[in-house]
């Protein structure tokens, strides 16, 4: 889903709704997320909202009838760091980087997701350019109140 903020900064705000499998907690938060937008676009609910996950052109139908619709949002920066690194055999970029270090015997890249530490021997190393992404990560989508104090 797209959202376009009323005021501020960034012009657009991007969020993947996984909708499968079924069963996962990113899947219930992602479908809950997805039926509060259909909510405030006033569209009657699907009877079983998780089979979205294999209807995917019913889904992407039912989000483009609520554009215009305002919701609230709830967001946090996420910074993602990534790794890019040449050697002898190529260049290699590396997603999900939680730290790195070099030493006499070459660098080591620990990576999110607990996935095992990338080691590249010193003589294959020729150099590497750390980046880093901010973005803005929805983290909840609300019906907005209708009554306001001003």
């Amino acid at each position: 889903m797209l959202f376009t903020p009323v005021r501020g900064y960034p012009p657009e705000i991007e969020d993947y709704v996984p909708l499968g499998p079924a069963g996962e907690i990113t899947t219930i938060r992602g479908v809950g997320r997805l039926l509060r937008v259909l909510r405030a676009g006033r569209l009657r609910l699907p009877p079983n909202p998780y089979a979205l996950g294999e209807e995917l052109e019913r889904a992407a139908e039912l989000v483009l009838r609520c554009q215009g619709t305002l919701v609230d949002l709830e967001v946090e920066r996420r910074v993602e760091r990534s790794l890019t690194v040449w050697t002898d055999s190529g260049v290699d970029q590396i997603r999900g980087v939680i730290d790195y270090t070099e030493d006499d015997t070459g660098l080591s890249v620990s990576r999110r997701g607990g996935r095992s530490v990338l080691k590249f021997p010193r003589h294959t190393l020729i150099r590497f350019a750390p980046a880093s992404t901010e973005r803005l990560q929805v983290v909840s989508v609300e019906i907005p109140t209708r009554l306001r104090l001003r």
